[in-house]
């Protein structure tokens, strides 16, 4: 039996992927753009079938419904991990803003 080498098995696996990549690209262009022609009709049956699911379904399962939200936000909350996720995301989505003179001053110094 022929053995491959690691590398080669993931430069293999790498451009497998990236070739899976650029056809799902590539089948969701009509998607993305029908979906954009159509963007006020899309939130306007969103908001209809929601106020229509407020509606329909009983009170009962909108209580559990917020019971398992409340649930999850609670059991977030006490999570060690929360702070630092929460951190993460907002350097990551934020824009680094530009250093004052002060904080540019002292990195001169060091």
């Amino acid at each position: 039996m022929k053995r491959t080498d690691p590398a080669a098995q993931v430069r293999k696996a790498r451009i497998q992927l990236e070739v899976a990549e650029r056809e799902l690209v590539e089948s969701s262009r009509p998607w993305a753009r029908r979906l954009r022609r159509h963007r006020e009709a899309i939130t306007l049956a969103g908001g209809f079938t929601s106020g229509l699911a407020l509606v329909v379904l009983p009170a009962r399962w909108w209580a559990r419904a917020g019971a398992v939200a409340g649930r999850a936000a609670a059991g977030a909350a006490r999570s060690v991990l929360t702070p630092m996720l929460l951190g993460a995301a907002l350097a990551w989505l934020r824009p680094n803003p530009p250093a004052s003179s002060s904080v540019a001053s002292e990195k001169k110094d060091l």
